[in-house]
């Protein structure tokens, strides 16, 4: 089964809506700030769980596992 575009956005998308559909409501409820270092690290053990599950080559379980952290990284922090 080859590995589309489609589908690795797809298990990224899915990653992160898993990750902040559990993080949203509870930092909400505590009226804090959401830690987003953290949030990105989480979004990247998901995808790379899920890819793991989905079967995905190696190498592209690797990048979904750095690919929100590194977006995090790179992003300009505003402020």
């Amino acid at each position: 089964m080859t590995s589309t575009p489609q589908r690795q956005l797809a298990l990224q998308g899915a990653a992160v809506i898993f990750v902040l559909s559990l993080a949203w409501p509870y930092f909400g409820w505590k009226a804090e700030a959401m830690p987003w270092q953290e949030t990105c690290l989480a979004i990247g053990g998901v995808a790379f769980v899920l890819a793991t599950l989905t079967r995905q080559p190696w190498p592209w379980r690797i990048i979904q596992a750095a690919v929100m952290p590194l977006a995090w990284y790179f992003y300009p922090a505003p402020g």
